[in-house]
């Protein structure tokens, strides 16, 4: 494997870099939430992330896949920058008026029923969220498809600290208004957003990739709707716990719960790295069908190896970690994030495997998998939270989670010959590629 040309220590370089900006922002993000829950108290938690919830509804319905398409035809190389920036420009335009429309109107209509014990003030606060963050994620999709990695993470690593340098001060001045936690979080994007802006600029000027110049508006939403759908589902499947959790048992259940979630989910952070970084990469292999056959099955082994250790370890130390960061009126997260483990271990092969299905042109076939899923998940989370509370929620999630993994496995043996066990198990041959990356 050494000979092939895998470009795997390009890989590994570019993943290694990807995933210190994620665990960077992950423990600073981390930090911001031990602040909110210890001052503000479960309520308060529930309360911040549930209105944040509708700038990100918002983003992921209204995207159309713009920016995986993004990723797709600048990294296979079929699309110069400049005439994907102003397509993107354009169609964002138009979807950022569309998405404040509806953001408003749902909240004037239907904030009480949809958002219970949320005040309304910080739900219109968090209307003006959406636009800035709607663009950044369109603008890192262009760093991402260009593999431009180094700009990519210092971009996405910028948000967290300034949002968590401006809510540090305004704690000492004795700001305790949760309204300017969501302020704190519109600048750090706002800023984050003309940081990158500046440094999309020299890639503006190049011109190479010319085989789609006319209409790639079309072009871009006819391969993005596929990915969208897909996308959205993938939203519903990740966000409908909490928010089904805020339904049933109230923003303070909703503030307990996020704790489970948001520590189980650092354990996707090796997925996350490899799956940014690999996307443009296989697409950029589209003609090379060998290489993609052997990349992705060893990364997805090695994935699935060290989510399952860390999901092993963090079993084990999950208690004394939320007592001691959190506080005890958090304990009743632990049983959540236990039966949340094996859903968790098992999404992690699935963003490797849904990643080849994409660069490969077909992204709906990840939509086709979500389907089922989104059922067994939304089924799930209203028969068992009103009966089991957040371990109903937790139950309904992992069992969801699993069967994605099932059906994506057999969607990806299905596109490529390549047998379940392959993409899970390692092989003596992976420690000999390990060895020679690590020696060279």
């Amino acid at each position: 494997m050494k000979g092939l040309g895998l470009g795997l220590r390009k890989l590994a370089v570019n993943t290694t870099g990807t995933f210190i900006r994620q665990l960077i922002a992950s423990l600073l993000q981390l930090v911001i939430i031990v602040i909110i829950a210890r001052i503000y108290g479960p309520e308060g938690n529930g309360n911040y992330v549930v209105a944040l919830l509708l700038p990100s509804l918002l983003a992921t319905f209204l995207n159309l896949g713009i920016a995986p398409a993004n990723v797709y035809f600048i990294g296979s190389g079929k699309i110069a920058v400049i005439t994907a920036w102003r397509s993107t420009v354009k169609l964002y335009f138009a979807l950022s008026i569309l998405g404040l429309a509806i953001g408003a109107a749902v909240l004037w209509w239907r904030a009480e029923q949809w958002f219970p014990g949320v005040s309304p003030k910080l739900l219109w606060f968090s209307l003006t969220i959406f636009p800035i963050s709607f663009l950044l994620g369109f603008v890192s999709s262009i760093f991402q498809g260009l593999q431009q990695f180094r700009i990519f993470n210092v971009v996405l690593l910028a948000q967290p600290i300034i949002t968590l340098t401006i809510i540090t001060i305004l704690l000492l001045f004795g700001s305790s208004d949760i309204v300017w936690l969501l302020a704190s979080y519109l600048l750090g994007l706002t800023i984050t957003l003309l940081i990158s802006l500046y440094f999309l600029q020299p890639f503006l000027k190049q011109t190479e990739g010319c085989e789609i110049e006319k209409n790639y508006s079309l072009t871009a939403l006819n391969y993005g709707y596929k990915a969208h759908l897909g996308n959205i589902l993938a939203f519903i499947n990740y966000k409908a716990d909490i928010f089904l959790v805020n339904f049933f048992v109230g923003s303070a259940g909703a503030g307990v719960y996020v704790i489970a979630v948001l520590l189980v989910e650092r354990l996707w952070m090796f997925s996350q790295a490899v799956g940014t970084v690999l996307l443009p990469r296989l697409s950029e292999l589209s003609k090379d069908e060998a290489k993609r056959k052997l990349i992705t099955p060893l990364i997805s082994r090695w994935i699935f190896f060290l989510t399952l250790l860390g999901s092993v370890t963090l079993a084990v130390v999950a208690r004394p970690v939320i007592e001691l960061v959190f506080g005890a009126d958090y304990l009743t997260a632990l049983m959540p994030l236990w039966v949340l483990l094996p859903g968790v271990v098992a999404m992690s092969v699935v963003r490797i495997l849904a990643n080849d299905l994409a660069a490969r042109g077909r992204p709906e076939l990840n939509m086709y998998i979500t389907v089922p899923a989104v059922i067994v998940n939304l089924v799930g989370n209203i028969l068992l939270i009103p009966e089991y509370g957040l371990v109903g929620a937790a139950a309904a999630t992992s069992l969801c989670y699993i069967t994605i993994f099932v059906l994506l496995i057999y969607m990806y043996w299905r596109q490529t010959g390549i047998i379940w066990h392959q993409t899970i198990f390692i092989k003596k041959s992976d420690v000999s590629v390990l060895k020679s990356l690590l020696t060279k």
